[in-house]
C-alpha cells in the first residue's frame, strides 16, 4: 500500500510541480483554496485532514510575494501565514499524522547575514523588507516545535530560497525579481523597447531554485524524513547571482537587445542571501542539477508558450 501525502498549497506554483513529483510513488492529493479548502479557517482544514488521514503532509501553502507586494499587504500577509502555520500544525496533530514537511523561506534568517547556515538561523533579526512575511513562517517552526516537546506531532522544516521554473508567477507586483523581469523583458522585445527598468541597484545577489530540482530535494525528504529531525535544512545550490547577472541570462533567452535601467531609490533588501548546502549534502546526499542558464532557458519557454 502506497504512502499516503497531502500537499497543502497543491494547486500553487511549488504544489504543483510537488505533486507532479511524487505521484510517481506515493499516493498523493492536494488541497488549496481552490479545492475548496481555506487553510485560513481551522475547521477546514481539521476536517480535511481528518476525513483523508494521510500519512505525512508537505506543506507548500503560503500568502506569499515580492518586495513590492510586501509593501502593499503587509498587514494581510501577515495575519494570513500566521494563521495558515497555526491551523497546520494543529490539524496535523489531531489527525495523527506521521509526519510534517514545511516549506520555509530563506528570508527567516537573520537580516545581517550574507551565507545562511543552519546553526546562525537564530542570530539576529530578519531585514525589515520581509519581516511582515518571513516573522510568521519563523512562528510556525517555534510551534512545530512545541508540539514536539509534547510528542504530538514529528516534523521537518526545509529551507528554500526563491524558485523559478515553468508555472512561476510574472506579475510585476506579485513575483520575485526573475519572473517580473522575464514579463518585462520579454515584453520589451514584443514592443521593440530600447530599455527595461530594474528596481534597485542590480548588485544584489540571491540564490534561485529551479522548481523542479525543488521537488526532487521535498521528495527525498520524505523518503529520508527521520534523518532530519525538527531542525531546518537548507535546500540550494549554495551559488548566488546578482540581479543584473541574471538580467543578463534572460535577456539572452529572450533575444532581446535593450539595456537595463535601474531604480536605487526602490529597495534592494538584503545585499547578499546564500543557502550554505553542506548539511544537505551529509542529510540527503543530493545537490540541485539545474544550472541558472539552462532554467532561465526553460523558464522563458515556458513563459513563451502559456503567458
Amino acid at each position: 500500500m502506497k504512502v499516503r501525502v497531502l500537499v497543502t498549497g497543491g494547486a500553487g506554483f511549488l504544489g504543483q510541480h510537488v505533486v507532479a513529483r511524487l505521484a510517481r510513488g506515493f499516493d498523493v492529493t492536494s488541497c488549496s483554496r481552490r479545492s475548496g479548502v481555506d487553510i485560513r479557517e481551522y475547521g477546514a482544514i481539521e476536517q480535511h485532514l481528518l476525513g483523508l488521514r494521510p500519512d505525512y503532509v508537505v506543506h507548500c501553502a503560503a500568502h506569499v510575494g515580492g518586495i513590492a507586494y510586501n509593501e502593499q499587504k503587509p498587514v494581510e500577509i501577515f495575519e494570513d501565514n500566521i494563521r495558515i502555520g497555526l491551523n497546520i500544525v494543529k490539524a496535523c496533530a489531531a489527525a495523527k499524522v506521521k509526519g510534517l514537511i514545511n516549506i520555509m523561506p530563506n528570508c527567516t534568517y537573520p537580516g545581517h547575514l550574507q551565507i545562511y547556515r543552519e546553526e546562525n538561523w537564530w542570530d539576529g533579526p530578519m531585514h525589515e523588507t520581509v519581516l511582515t512575511y518571513g516573522m510568521p513562517r519563523k512562528a510556525m517552526w517555534g510551534l512545530a516545535w512545541a508540539y514536539k516537546q509534547r510528542g504530538l506531532l514529528d516534523s521537518a522544516h526545509l529551507v528554500l530560497p526563491n524558485m523559478y521554473g515553468p508555472g512561476d508567477h510574472f506579475d510585476p507586483v506579485r513575483s520575485h525579481a526573475l519572473g517580473a523581469l522575464i514579463a518585462k523583458i520579454h515584453e520589451a522585445k514584443r514592443e521593440n523597447a530600447a530599455s527595461v527598468a530594474i528596481w534597485g541597484t542590480g548588485k544584489p545577489v540571491r540564490e534561485w531554485l529551479f522548481v523542479e530540482d525543488a521537488a526532487e530535494a521535498i521528495e527525498l525528504a520524505l523518503l529520508k524524513f527521520h534523518a532530519i529531525g525538527v531542525d531546518v535544512l537548507n535546500i540550494g545550490k549554495g551559488e548566488g547571482i546578482s540581479i543584473t547577472d541574471m538580467a543578463v541570462l534572460i535577456r539572452e533567452a529572450v533575444g532581446w537587445r535593450g539595456e537595463f535601467v535601474y531604480h536605487p531609490d526602490r529597495p534592494d533588501g538584503a545585499m547578499i542571501k546564500v543557502l550554505s548546502p553542506e548539511k544537505m549534502l551529509r542529510v540527503l546526499g543530493w545537490s540541485p542539477a539545474t544550472g541558472m542558464g539552462d532554467g532561465i532557458a526553460k523558464t522563458v519557454r515556458w513563459y513563451v508558450a502559456n503567458r
